[in-house]
């Protein structure tokens, strides 16, 4: 089946359907952050939100809920420390960091064409057998070739 030739510009989402800017509705198949795991708008979700909100954001300080978020987290898990992202791009970033630390190795390995973030040295495609910047990438910030492996 052949997708649409017009992209989706999605107007709004709830459960697990986005409406688009022409009223049409779909269900979401994207399986995409939150709404694969909680669909789209869930309310408790939403209350919670409009009351942060209302408190205050991007504080970029610590909060109380920041000491009982890493109490329960140490509860769940057992672990004592933790890294928090805010995207999956911080999140790779981190991972990577922490990799190369643990493992004392400076490649990383990416599967050919699988990564949609924005981690330069993660933005490598197969050419010829070797790892090249993506074709459309604005220069990466190291030569991909130097840190990463394709599989």
């Amino acid at each position: 089946m052949k997708g649409s030739l017009y992209p989706i510009f999605v107007k709004s989402a709830k459960g697990a359907y986005v409406t688009d800017v022409d009223e049409h509705q779909y269900l979401d198949l994207c399986l995409g952050d939150t709404g694969a795991m909680f669909g789209h708008s869930p309310r408790p979700m939403v209350d919670v939100v409009a009351r942060q909100i209302r408190r205050g954001i991007t504080m970029m300080l610590p909060t109380e809920d920041s000491i009982w978020v890493g109490e329960e987290l140490a509860r769940r898990f057992g672990l004592p420390y933790w890294q928090i992202a805010m995207t999956a791009t911080d999140a790779n970033r981190f991972s990577m960091r922490l990799a190369r630390e643990v493992t004392n190795r400076k490649k990383i390995l990416v599967f050919n064409g699988c990564y949609h973030g924005t981690v330069g040295e993660m933005l490598i495609s197969l050419k010829n057998g070797i790892g090249v910047p993506r074709e459309g990438n604005i220069g990466p910030p190291v030569n991909p070739a130097v840190t990463t492996s394709l599989l």
